[in-house]
């Protein structure tokens, strides 16, 4: 069914001496359940993902990855892992269309490449300015409000 890094799973208990019904009682659920989970034979839920993190004592990205079956994160197969170097701005490298470059003709919206060629906008080009304003008194760099949200009075 889903392929899972299970071999992980089971190093994870016996580091911690553990056991897979320490884990489901940890989870309010059946030993059973946890076995065929982590052998890959049932679904892994979001929630009880996030309660073996918590047994575990490591990070949820960690238990993601290997929830996946994949060991090395989640990069996209095709794409370079995450590096931490700081990189430099570099000029993108075409120029980037503006709402100076439209050009109306025929009743149609075009911008003109570098070659001189016309290219027909999408409606949706432009579609969003203006329906946002913020206001100039407004910090957007301030924190947030800690009670937003609560909707439940703490007794």
């Amino acid at each position: 069914m889903a392929t899972i890094d299970t071999a992980w799973f089971y190093r994870q208990l016996e580091a911690r001496n553990q056991s897979v019904r320490a884990l489901a009682r940890f989870m309010e659920i059946d030993a059973s359940a946890v076995s065929r989970m982590l052998k890959g034979e049932r679904r892994m839920s979001a929630q009880e993902q996030d309660r073996i993190a918590d047994f575990f004592g490591v990070g949820l990205e960690e238990v993601a990855a290997h929830r996946r079956g994949e060991v090395s994160g989640f990069s996209e197969s095709k794409q370079e892992p995450y590096s931490a170097v700081m990189h430099t701005r570099q000029e993108p490298p075409v120029k980037m269309f503006t709402e100076a470059d439209v050009v109306y003709k025929d009743g149609k919206r075009w911008m003109e490449r570098p070659d001189g060629t016309l290219v027909e906008l999408h409606p949706i080009f432009g579609c969003m300015k203006g329906t946002m304003t913020i206001p100039d008194d407004l910090d957007l760099t301030a924190p947030a409000d800690p009670d937003w949200g609560n909707v439940y009075e703490d007794d």
